[in-house]
């Protein structure tokens, strides 16, 4: 079993509030500070390709519902991926299916902030667990 980080207090609505990219940015490190390091999952066959750093991504699901791990070396990262999670973590594979969760992400406006390859490394994080929940083609 993986062990998903503590995300329960982590809510999309408390970077939306956020009235500027500045407090926005903080929040991201914030929350990825709440990434755990997790050196057993760093292995090639969870590495995301695609990313300029790093990153780790792993998936199991219990029943209907999916839980994911994260890990990276970089704060910023750490922070999208629990944007990320926080949306996917426990959902069901209907539930991952019937959101548009790029659209709900680009609603926030993080690409116009990020720099390009931060957007882009966020892409393939979103790409791979759609993949590994099965809403996405391999």
């Amino acid at each position: 079993m993986i062990n998903p980080d503590d995300l329960g207090d982590v809510t999309l609505s408390e970077l939306t509030a956020a009235t500027n990219w500045q407090q926005q940015y903080r929040l991201i490190i914030q929350w990825g500070k709440k990434v755990q390091p997790k050196p057993d999952i760093r292995i090639p066959g969870n590495l995301i390709k695609g990313c300029e750093l790093p990153v780790w991504l792993v998936h199991e699901q219990e029943g209907e519902q999916h839980y994911f791990a994260f890990d990276s070396d970089s704060s910023v990262m750490n922070g999208l991926a629990v944007l990320l999670l926080v949306q996917l973590n426990g959902k069901t594979s209907v539930q991952i299916a019937a959101g548009d969760l790029a659209q709900s992400l680009r609603s926030l406006g993080l690409e116009k902030h990020l720099t390009p390859s931060r957007n882009n490394g966020f892409n393939r994080i979103i790409e791979r667990a759609l993949v590994l929940a099965g809403d996405q083609p391999a």
